[in-house]
């Protein structure tokens, strides 16, 4: 797991972060605000990445060249969750046409 974030006051933003293992690679950004308790998360999950990251150099840290775009917004408790099932056809490298630009790391 690896991850750049920042804390200032009630916001958590994460600007990059990644997790891998052998059969799942994970990307996501975001904010988190602690005290209204509301997120907006966005990122990719790379399914068998043992097989699916041999194209990685191709990507974002924790994603494979297969990977499916998805989006946390809302409530802490309840977030909505959103996935882009069209982005499982996208390369990688092309798969940031689903996406909004990560926040700015200052």
């Amino acid at each position: 797991i690896e991850s750049k974030f920042n804390i200032k006051d009630e916001i958590f933003t994460v600007y990059s972060s990644s997790a891998v293992g052998p059969s799942l690679g994970l990307s996501l950004d975001g904010y988190i605000n602690s005290q209204r308790k509301v997120i907006d998360l966005q990122g990719v999950l790379s399914p068998f990445y043992l097989v699916n990251g041999i194209g990685a150099f191709l990507t974002r840290q924790g994603e494979g060249l297969i990977g499916f775009n998805f989006n946390l917004k809302g409530k802490t408790t309840q977030p909505n969750v959103t996935v882009n099932p069209l982005s499982a056809f996208t390369p990688g490298m092309f798969r940031e046409i689903f996406r909004r630009p990560a926040p700015e790391q200052n």
